[in-house]
């Protein structure tokens, strides 16, 4: 009778509401306290069991039917006489049929019994009721039981519908929780192997105190400090920021900004050697502690071949610088005093053949004119070479003789605009600067066939100053920023060498600019006099 197994938590309320419906139900079936005098016509108790929509039955203790109100049958399919006599097991589902003695046990030994019983109807379709049988003893009368049900077949199955819906929904969460939590096992476990294989110092500091709260073997290996002397410290209590302005500016662009990329700074080691590092941090959060994770990737090595690198590239071009000088003064001295002579015999032999009336005469003041523009050819290259101007009156009159000496070898115009009277302190920019500017117009006169070139020099309102060379050429071959020829990479390694930067573009209306900005202050002195050529 009793289903234990499908009794849920959840019918506590529908069971509650049955027992007050057959509590009411008593209560009108019940003699009413009423004065003696007042008598009610038992047909009208009939009348109420046959007519309510309760499932209403009686039947003894042995379980025989002794009355079934027509609701109840009609739910079952019978007709209510079709019941009596018949024992209640036999329209209880075949599952609950073992439980039927038991119940009759305890509504033997308790005046009530409650619970859940699964029917059959006529047509086998299994429908399930909430009852709450309640057992009688009358003087003079065999006892009886009385028993009150409800259908609850559609508020079961529609229960279990939603019970198997939410266990679905359960059974996927729980299997997305499962997925989700071994993808973040193998990111941790990624992460754990990450942090301990990398080659780069990694450091997991708190925000709040700035404490070490773990660092990788690559720390250990950059700076000697194992994990033990560090977690739970600062940088502070070792001293490991060389200059602590550098760990200010760090810790200000990071809150600035919440990430710092590639900021170099030095870092001292336990042994006391200074290395130098490229440091990036992010901001994280860990248990709900703001933390910052840092990465310090050495750059020792590789900065000391830098400067070993850039000081032979000076080295060489120094060499290269003299080499120039000497082939200039030989061209001057040496090549250009000979052609001289030669041109001096030539012209006294030439007046010697016109003199005789010879005929060699006119081919003798050929010769002397080719010699003297050999001459003059030869010492616009001497001061290509040798640009004594430079050394003498400065950058812009440098400039000015190597424009004139482009317009009489090239027949291209060749101008200098200059805003200012612009200085170069250092000879040894200049002479850079002075390179740039030949290499640029070499490179507008045989490869961008420039008819027109322009030489601009401006001040920089932050200090510093801006060399400009544009030229109306043919402009720039497409992928040159990728295909960059001897002179190109010259010009960008003197702009390194000087601290400049080098730009090489298409100009706004074709041909090519070149715009190489210096912007050390320290190293251009500027007068507002105009100075233009």
């Amino acid at each position: 009778m009793r289903d234990a197994a499908k009794t849920k938590k959840q019918l506590i309320e529908e069971l509650t509401r049955l027992r007050q419906h057959c509590t009411a139900l008593e209560a009108r079936l019940s003699p009413p306290p009423a004065s003696p005098a007042v008598c009610i016509d038992p047909v009208w108790y009939r009348q109420v069991v046959e007519h309510s929509q309760v499932l209403i039955c009686m039947h003894d203790l042995d379980g025989v039917l002794l009355f079934v109100n027509p609701a109840a049958a009609q739910v079952l399919g019978y007709k209510p006489h079709e019941g009596i006599g018949k024992k209640l097991s036999l329209f209880l589902a075949p599952s609950v049929r073992p439980f039927f003695e038991a119940y009759l046990e305890r509504i033997r030994s308790q005046p009530t019994d409650s619970g859940l019983m699964r029917v059959i109807t006529k047509h086998g379709q299994e429908r399930v009721w909430a009852y709450h049988n309640i057992r009688y003893e009358e003087p003079g009368q065999p006892p009886y039981v009385l028993g009150h049900a409800q259908d609850i077949t559609e508020e079961i199955t529609e229960r279990m519908r939603r019970e198997e819906e939410l266990q679905q929904a359960r059974d996927e969460l729980e299997n997305r929780v499962a997925q989700r939590t071994a993808e973040l096992q193998r990111a941790q476990e990624l992460s754990v192997k990450a942090f301990q294989a990398s080659p780069n110092a990694i450091m997991l500091i708190d925000d709040i105190d700035g404490r070490y709260i773990d660092v990788n073997p690559g720390f250990q290996h950059l700076t000697g400090y194992s994990r033990d002397e560090v977690v739970g410290h600062t940088s502070s209590e070792f001293e490991l920021w060389v200059n602590r302005q550098e760990r200010a500016t760090v810790i200000r662009l990071f809150r600035e900004q919440g990430v710092v990329y590639d900021f170099e700074v030095r870092f001292r080691t336990k042994s006391g050697m200074i290395r130098e590092v490229l440091l990036s941090v992010e901001g994280i959060e860990l248990d709900g502690v703001p933390c910052s994770l840092s990465f310090a990737h050495d750059v020792t090595d590789r900065r000391a071949l830098e400067r070993e690198l850039i000081s032979m590239s000076r080295e060489l071009i120094e060499i290269s610088e003299r080499e120039r000088q000497r082939i200039g003064y030989d061209l001057h001295d040496t090549l250009g005093q000979q052609l001289a002579g030669i041109a001096f015999l030539s012209k006294a032999l030439a007046q010697r053949l016109t003199a005789h009336k010879a005929a060699e005469a006119t081919q003798a003041a050929q010769i002397v004119t080719f010699v003297n523009q050999a001459i003059e050819q030869a010492r616009t290259l001497a001061g290509g070479l040798a640009p004594v101007t430079l050394e003498t009156y400065g950058l812009v009159f440098a400039l000015q003789e190597l424009a004139a000496s482009v317009e009489a070898l090239f027949h291209c115009a060749c101008k200098i605009s200059s805003h200012h009277a612009i200085h170069i302190t250092d000879h040894a920019v200049a002479i850079h600067l002075y390179r740039i500017v030949q290499e640029a117009v070499n490179n507008a006169i045989q490869h961008g066939k420039a008819l027109q070139i322009t030489i601009t020099l401006s001040a920089r309102r932050e200090g510093g100053m801006i060399l400009m060379v544009h030229d109306d050429g043919i402009g720039l071959p497409t992928g040159v920023a990728t295909r960059r020829g001897m002179g190109l990479r010259i010009m960008h390694h003197r702009a390194r060498m000087i601290g400049a930067i080098l730009e090489v573009q298409r100009g706004a209306h074709g041909g090519t600019c070149v715009i190489c900005t210096l912007r050390n202050p320290m190293l251009v002195s500027v007068n507002q006099m105009l100075s233009s050529a």
